[in-house]
């Protein structure tokens, strides 16, 4: 087995090659360091009650992120509810370092970490763990290249790991199948490797089963193995002498009543929250003859306006609202072709117009989306992709994900593995907080799906072989 390499000369990396005990002889370096490792504050659940509980956090989304109007993530919700539980107010300090974490916790300037701790992992030697929330398990993540098998590459290359892994023992050793494959260690946290991996710059990355639950939904850029191996346990972490503190979790954690709130909200996070699975199956579709639906003729009429064939608009009103016109979304779209009411007006349909008129609206917005693409992108095949794209996520979003593509190196011309992939990325706060990320967060990841079924849809009324591969 090729030794792991450990990127990065942080304070904790030192602290992994010092001796546990340091003795008298040591330099003024190691025994500063071996003064670090223990708490410089007295404080615990009384001082917390009349100030507030600090959360040192872990920015992934089974930990914490700030998202449009809210802060999620797993850990953070659990400990919102262990905060009012012991009605204490409660404050996450987002933290990108191991070793300022376990600083902080050490000066006071944190209560307790949150960041997928294993009892055994990098703070274990250095701060009291609770009790177990739950158990994980292996996991893969390799891009998803439908071109080529991914994982005969990746099996000869050496699968990655973040040195924030709880599958990581406090020394840094792989604690379960280190002698099966070969591993390194990179110093960067889970999801900055799982973007990386998403945009095909690494071959295989060990992450936990409900990493990959999760994003399998969010994330369909990346394909993830099954489970494998023993399950360990992740815990919170807090100062050794913050005694009262860790018993306060622990009980909490204990109760049967907060055990089932917490099943329930785990299995929420495991099947990707609000993120719904894309429907791409059309197998049970069945047209008689040169009938697809009743709204045939319409779909022809209008047609005459575009330059595809008229199936196409009956694959978006499929797509869209499987030709139910009193259809309705989430998000306020309506009618057989789920126009937005703000867009319906700009292309002149009124409240109350029937279906010729709504048809008559998304063919208007279907030309004008065309238009904005059309000097940019004068391949008619390849435009239709961002001009589905923008049918589905609004034109400002594809804008940005084509500068979001030119600052990730890829081509903000071509959709298939560029601005698809960038897309996609818009539904994480690194990426539609940036200045090129103007119309801020989108769930990309529908997009993503819409495109490549309406396409699917649309080749398979017309006969032909799908443009993309099934998933």
């Amino acid at each position: 087995m090729r030794r792991a390499e450990l990127l990065g000369t942080g304070l904790f990396g030192l602290l992994l090659v010092l001796p546990t005990v340091l003795k008298p002889g040591a330099t003024a370096h190691e025994n500063s360091l071996e003064n670090w490792k223990h708490p410089h504050v007295a404080r615990d659940l009384a001082d917390i009650k009349h100030d507030t509980l600090r959360v040192l956090v872990m920015q992934d989304p089974l930990t914490w992120e700030r998202r449009p109007g809210a802060m999620t993530g797993l850990e953070w919700e659990l400990l919102e509810r262990f905060a009012k539980y012991k009605h204490l107010r409660i404050k996450a300090i987002p933290v990108n370092s191991r070793d300022t974490m376990l600083m902080m916790l050490q000066d006071g300037k944190g209560d307790l970490i949150a960041a997928q701790l294993s009892p055994n992992g990098w703070a274990a030697p250095f701060a009291k763990c609770s009790h177990p929330y739950r158990l994980v398990a292996h996991g893969t993540a390799q891009p998803n290249d439908n071109k080529k098998d991914a994982a005969t590459d990746s099996a000869l290359q050496a699968i990655t790991i973040s040195a924030w892994s709880p599958f990581l023992d406090s020394t840094g050793r792989l604690t379960y199948g280190a002698g099966k494959v070969p591993y390194r260690i990179l110093d960067q946290r889970p999801e900055q490797l799982l973007v990386a991996t998403a945009l095909g710059a690494s071959g295989q990355l060990l992450v936990s089963d409900a990493t990959a639950a999760m994003e399998a939904k969010r994330l369909p850029l990346v394909k993830f193995g099954p489970r494998e191996g023993k399950s360990i346990p992740l815990v919170f972490a807090v100062r050794n002498n913050a005694v009262h503190l860790q018993q306060a979790l622990d009980t909490w954690l204990a109760s049967a009543h907060e055990g089932l709130a917490r099943k329930a909200l785990i299995e929420a996070y495991d099947n990707g929250l609000e993120t719904r699975g894309p429907k791409r199956s059309f197998s049970y579709l069945t047209f008689g003859g040169d009938t697809i639906s009743p709204y045939d003729s319409l779909f022809q009429v209008h047609a005459d306006s575009l330059s595809w064939d008229w199936k196409l608009l009956a694959a978006v009103a499929y797509k869209e609202s499987r030709f139910d016109t009193a259809a309705v979304s989430k998000a306020g779209a309506g009618g057989l072709m789920q126009m937005m009411p703000a867009t319906a007006a700009l292309m002149g349909v009124d409240k109350g117009g029937g279906i010729n008129a709504h048809i008559q609206g998304a063919s208007r917005y279907l030309v004008r989306l065309d238009k904005i693409w059309r000097s940019e992108i004068p391949a008619p095949a390849q435009r239709l992709k961002f001009v589905l794209a923008a049918y589905n996520a609004g034109p400002g979003h594809v804008k940005d994900a084509q500068r979001l593509a030119k600052d990730l190196g890829l081509d903000p011309q071509r959709w298939d593995d560029n601005v698809e992939r960038a897309i996609v990325l818009l539904n994480r706060p690194v990426y539609f907080s940036l200045p090129c990320a103007k119309s801020g967060y989108c769930r990309g990841q529908d997009t993503y799906w819409y495109v490549r079924d309406v396409l699917n849809l649309f080749a398979w009324l017309r006969g032909k072989q799908p443009a993309y591969r099934p998933a």
